[in-house]
């Protein structure tokens, strides 16, 4: 008889039984068109690409995303979007007995690695203040010590609440933790605060983890990086299997990023439209928005249960969390202009009941 690990017992697959016409609960960019990209790739991928291995090493998308963030390349990594990388920081730096610690609420990826590596997982909780989530670095160092961590990770911005943390908190962290430190900034280029990726010239601790899923709008790629200084690199691609870049991802995102230009306009389209979005849910009786530095936002208002299940029925989908620190709140992704007039249509009735 076959026999599985106990832990996974209550487990369930991660499978989507339905995609919504209009999904805004994923955070993928809705506004790029990326039409001729795919048409320029008939002349960028060859059939040796899906013949053989290739180069392992990534090594023009490596230096053309180390040039896009001003890093040597020599500091990086590539995996199959940032989820991968998580779980291969998750299974090079942590024994069984360690201890994974972020806050709560994070992006829920952490813990369910950290349960399947079987190490030990811990979340701060944020404090609420002046109506947004708060990071105290001293409080957070307190609660480290006291979990004996020898791991933290953070996004930042923070994914699911869309706040973006204090620069001089995160520095402080960094700087008075003995272990390592991971910034997941996946939603970091929507965001007014600065990047961490500099940092891992000044901190032998750091790992900066980035994306081409959310501002550039290639979700579906799976192209993912890891910053941070040569000797955490080198730990880390320990334990990166062989070719995990397929080196079709590789190409498409190579070519991807000569269009940052096109990818700035389409996040300051982006961030105008939510400006806009945040407007008028701070214009609703008991509405209440949280401070939004990602390509989604944060909301609850007194039927927000009911707009939620309204509009699953009417083909969007939005993330909706029913306990936790979050309670009663909505993640919304930022979808295309027409899309959002629809949900605030959709609010409008639900509010006026």
């Amino acid at each position: 008889m076959v026999e599985f690990r106990r832990e996974l017992e209550s487990w369930e697959p991660y499978k989507l039984e339905r995609i919504a016409t209009y999904d805004l609960a994923n955070n993928e960019n809705r506004f790029i068109d990326w039409t001729e990209l795919l048409q320029g790739l008939k002349d960028t991928i060859h059939v040796s690409d899906l013949m053989y291995y290739g180069d392992n090493c990534y090594r023009e998308v490596m230096e053309k995303y180390a040039a896009y963030i001003g890093v040597d390349a020599k500091k990086m990594t590539a995996g199959v979007g940032s989820d991968f990388l998580i779980h291969m920081i998750v299974t090079t730096f942590l024994e069984k007995e360690d201890v994974f610690l972020t806050v709560d609420p994070d992006f829920f990826m952490y813990q369910f690695y950290n349960q399947l590596h079987d190490s030990h997982f811990e979340a701060y909780p944020l404090e609420w203040k002046e109506g947004s989530l708060h990071l105290s670095a001293e409080k957070f160092l307190d609660y480290a010590q006291q979990v004996k961590a020898k791991v933290i990770m953070l996004s930042n911005p923070n994914n699911p609440s869309s706040v973006a943390f204090d620069k001089q908190e995160i520095e402080k962290i960094v700087q008075g933790f003995d272990g390592l430190v991971i910034l997941d900034e996946a939603y970091i280029e929507f965001s007014d605060s600065p990047s961490f990726v500099q940092s891992v010239e000044t901190y032998d601790n750091l790992i900066v983890l980035r994306t081409l899923s959310k501002a550039f709008g290639l979700a579906g790629l799976r192209l993912g990086f890891a910053v941070a200084c040569e000797r955490l690199i080198y730990e880390l691609d320990k334990a990166i299997p062989p070719f995990s870049v397929s080196n079709v991802v590789a190409k498409i995102g190579s070519a991807a990023l000569d269009y940052q230009a096109n990818v700035a306009a389409v996040i300051k389209d982006i961030n105008e439209t939510k400006q806009d979005c945040q407007a008028f849910l701070n214009g609703l009786a008991q509405c209440h928005c949280l401070p939004s530095q990602t390509n989604f936002v944060t909301f609850t208002f007194p039927g927000a249960e009911q707009f939620y299940h309204e509009a699953l029925a009417n083909q969007f989908d939005f993330k909706y969390y029913s306990d936790g620190i979050l309670a009663g709140y909505i993640r919304m992704t930022i979808g295309r202009p027409e899309e959002m007039e629809m949900v605030k249509e959709l609010i409008r009735k639900t509010a006026s009941k």
